[in-house]
């Protein structure tokens, strides 16, 4: 998957469960001084689901970056090895057409 799908599925499941909080949370509020003590439960674990969720697309997009700039620096070092690989074809054609001509 690239990081853009990863991405977007993260913020639907982030969607999806803060339509769920804001039920959870109106029926919490229906139900007033009392509230059931699953639904005070059910609303702190989908919270923590949601942090989660949000670390994880933090840490994907992170590691994206990274990934991209070591990409970077690999191809740097790639063009620098072909532009010395350039160089000493040349000198080598330089010396067979020398010795060619003598």
């Amino acid at each position: 998957m690239h990081i853009r799908q990863i991405s977007a599925a993260l913020d639907t499941k982030v969607a999806q469960l803060d339509k769920q909080l804001k039920q959870l949370q109106d029926q919490q509020q229906r139900q007033g001084d009392n509230p059931e003590p699953n639904l005070l439960e059910d609303i702190t674990a989908l919270n923590q689901m949601r942090d989660k969720l949000l670390k994880s697309k933090d840490l994907a997009w992170r590691a994206h970056q990274l990934r991209d700039a070591n990409d970077e620096e690999r191809r740097a070092r790639q063009r620098a090895m072909g532009l010395a690989m350039c160089g000493v074809s040349l000198l080598g054609a330089l010396l067979l057409i020398y010795f060619a001509l003598q």
